[in-house]
């Protein structure tokens, strides 16, 4: 079992929107021409997924509302009434590992673009499964609609001043039962 890569933005809904909205980021996600996510065969040829956007609302009794739009990409936002948790096909430790090559530039680009067009302007990356802090903030508060801003609050106060630069990040000191630093990307070197 993997450690997922997980980010939280600061978008919010207001409760007023309707499907006239949600069918309005349906076309702006699908203006973005994304790349589709890429699998390869035992036999070694690339399978390309296929499809384009699409959205479902949940709506149940014990849950916080929310929206998700999904598709055949590799980055897929889902709406809360007070944050915006985003789900990735990578693992945390590319973080770590793979931020300075073309590919992850590619991906916070169109990371950017896609927090744009569902109103948020940051994220904080997370993690699930055996990553012991991170994953408390994902799944105990983001995923319970605790407001953005209060979970980036908590890990400042936990955690310390958010890591901003991807160069500082050193994968040899990554230990998933003891993350002691989080990392918070405002794109401000995208425009």
């Amino acid at each position: 079992m993997g450690t997922s890569l997980y980010l939280i933005t600061n978008t919010k809904l207001t409760g007023e929107e309707t499907k006239k909205d949600w069918n309005l980021i349906l076309e702006k996600l699908k203006e973005l021409n994304l790349e589709y996510t890429s699998l390869i065969k035992a036999d070694g040829t690339i399978l390309k997924e296929s499809g384009d956007w699409n959205y479902k609302v949940n709506n149940y009794k014990d849950e916080p509302f929310s929206v998700e739009f999904l598709g055949p990409f590799n980055i897929e936002p889902i709406l809360y009434q007070d944050i915006g948790i985003i789900d990735t096909i990578h693992r945390y430790s590319v973080l770590y590992k793979l931020s300075d090559l073309d590919w992850f530039h590619t991906f916070r680009k169109n990371l950017f673009d896609i927090v744009k067009v569902i109103g948020g302007t940051e994220v904080i990356y997370v993690a699930d499964n055996s990553c012991d802090k991170l994953a408390n903030y994902l799944y105990n508060m983001a995923w319970e609609n605790v407001p953005y801003e209060v979970i980036k609050n908590k890990m400042i106060q936990d955690l310390g001043t958010p890591v901003t630069d991807y160069s500082k990040l050193n994968y040899d000191k990554l230990d998933y039962r003891n993350i002691t630093e989080f990392f918070l990307d405002d794109f401000s070197d995208i425009n």
